[in-house]
């Protein structure tokens, strides 16, 4: 996602937004999670900002999930890869990049030593390979590559078998987006890339379809073990058209992706296309994988795996400021979950009101993930959500959701000082009830993750936050909470793309 342009909206946002709406609801709704257990581990911090969403992976042996960020700030261009220790919150590594390093980091052995390394990419073409065990650099991408004159930003790939037969997975991804481009002067056209794992070496490079610039994350898409694998990618902007495609591995490879699919369209005469990624889940029962996509225009689709063709759709416009709003815009991937008791999982999302830069509110909704109705719809004040994730935190085979909002404050030093903060809280389907869990100081656009990290049956979840978007000084916080909750028999969307990090729920 585009994370200058969503800080850089801090400031005109609140100007616009007024005074802030509540979140809490009393203690003795016996439908809220009780958070008294909840217990804080350990707190870390270091220079720069954080985007990252925390993945992790067991990195020096200990049977505990190691964490993994990336750091950094636009101007002066400066970044690093940090590798924390799930159990203590020590540092393991910390590679520094000389650019923001906002992606998500991907796991696997690209040395052939039999342990998990790092892939993780940014701003600046910047894109590294580090051992995970010593922080040392596997390969960097070679900016200089003659395969095109210009590179962009990169941003979270996805492993793919072995392509050029040296043993190792080989790396999917996108590069594109100019962060020196003004919102409505014209950009380059993005790239869907893969790369050798072992090397970084270009193995295929093919230009959007459409000559559009791109910012979404590709996924690696098989609908049905009886079905060809697709590569998901999107086109398209804030201030850009663009739309939803899928297109083959061979075809990236061959250079050549312009007889992709093209399975969502711009909406008519409306310059928005697709910035976050889409969630791959079954919502027809037919045991063939269908996509959720939230476009940047305020549409939420969802599109059926067998034939492209669309199972619902909703607007947030006709529903945000009781359908009066004329903007609705998002950069959050939704989150699905099992929030009713039928088989099929629930969807949950974000949408800014108003137009890029200048929001008013934010609307937040639960959508049925069978017929398409919105089951629920609440309106705040805040202006910035990450993308939420959706657990059973209370044993009643419900899913609840976890999500992070944040807010701005002036003080006496005026409109250049704003005081950032943000809420982690939960939102819990049986009776509609927003639980505060923590309210802290920062700004945090990283989703959480929630997971299991020391095998003790129990969940844990890192959360991150920035002391600020855009000063020289600025730093980054990272936290260790034990919920002191057993790990449910499943987690449907525990991480930023999933608990596999590759944009698949994990349905019952």
């Amino acid at each position: 996602m585009l994370v200058n342009k969503i800080l850089s909206t801090l400031i005109i946002l609140s100007l616009f937004a007024g005074c802030f709406g509540e979140s809490t609801s009393e203690d003795t709704n016996n439908c809220l999670i009780s958070t008294n257990k909840f217990e804080n581990i350990w707190e870390i911090s270091g220079e720069y900002n954080t985007f990252s969403s925390p993945h992790a992976a067991d990195l020096n042996g200990d049977n505990i999930l190691d964490i993994v960020i990336g750091t950094g700030m636009e101007v002066p261009a400066k970044g690093s890869i940090v590798a924390i220790d799930g159990n203590n919150g020590n540092i393991l590594w910390d590679f520094k990049t000389g650019q923001e390093m906002f992606s998500s980091a991907q796991f696997e052995d690209l040395d052939g030593d039999g342990e998990l390394d790092v892939i993780l990419g940014g701003r600046g073409d910047q894109l590294k390979a580090i051992d995970g065990q010593s922080g040392d650099l596997i390969w960097s991408f070679d900016s200089n590559s003659s395969e095109r004159e210009n590179w962009y930003q990169f941003y979270t790939g996805q492993f793919i078998n072995d392509i050029d037969g040296d043993g190792v997975f080989d790396w999917l991804t996108s590069n594109g987006g100019d962060p020196t481009k003004a919102p409505n002067q014209e950009r380059e056209n993005g790239y869907l890339m893969i790369l050798s794992g072992a090397s970084g070496e270009i193995l295929g490079v093919a230009d959007t379809p459409d000559n559009m610039e791109t910012y979404m994350s590709p996924i690696v898409y098989n609908p049905h073990p009886s079905m060809e694998t697709q590569i998901l990618f999107g086109t398209g902007g804030e201030t850009w058209h663009g739309s939803l495609w899928s297109t083959s591995i061979d075809a990236i490879l061959n250079g050549d992706i312009s007889n992709a699919t093209e399975i969502v369209s711009p909406s008519n005469n409306i310059e928005k296309g697709l910035i976050s990624t889409p969630i791959i889940l079954d919502l027809t029962n037919d045991e063939v994988l269908d996509i959720v996509v939230t476009m940047f225009d305020g549409r939420t689709i969802a599109i059926n795996g067998n034939d492209f063709s669309t199972i619902w759709e909703v607007d947030a416009k006709e529903y945000a400021e009781n359908g009066t709003a004329k903007n609705t815009e998002t950069w959050a991937t939704p989150a699905a979950g099992y929030f009713s008791e039928d088989s099929t999982p629930d969807i949950f999302v974000h949408y800014t009101i108003g137009e890029w830069p200048q929001y008013t509110s934010f609307w937040t909704a639960q959508i049925d993930g069978g017929t398409g109705i919105v089951s629920w719809m609440e309106e705040t004040k805040h202006i910035s959500a990450a993308s939420p994730l959706a657990i059973d935190l209370n044993g009643d085979n419900l899913d609840e959701v976890v999500m992070i909002r944040g807010m701005v404050e002036f003080n006496e030093n005026g409109p250049t000082n704003p005081e950032l903060s943000h809420e982690v809280l939960i939102w819990n389907p049986c009776d509609n009830s927003n639980s505060l869990i923590f309210n802290r100081a920062g700004i945090s656009v990283a989703s959480p993750l929630i997971t299991d990290l020391d095998n003790d049956g129990d969940l844990e979840m890192i959360t991150t936050s920035s002391s600020s978007f855009d000063s020289p000084t600025g730093t980054w916080n990272m936290y260790r909470t034990d919920l002191n909750i057993p790990s449910p028999t499943s987690i449907t969307w525990g991480a930023y793309m999933g608990n596999n990090y590759d944009g698949i729920v994990n349905t019952k």
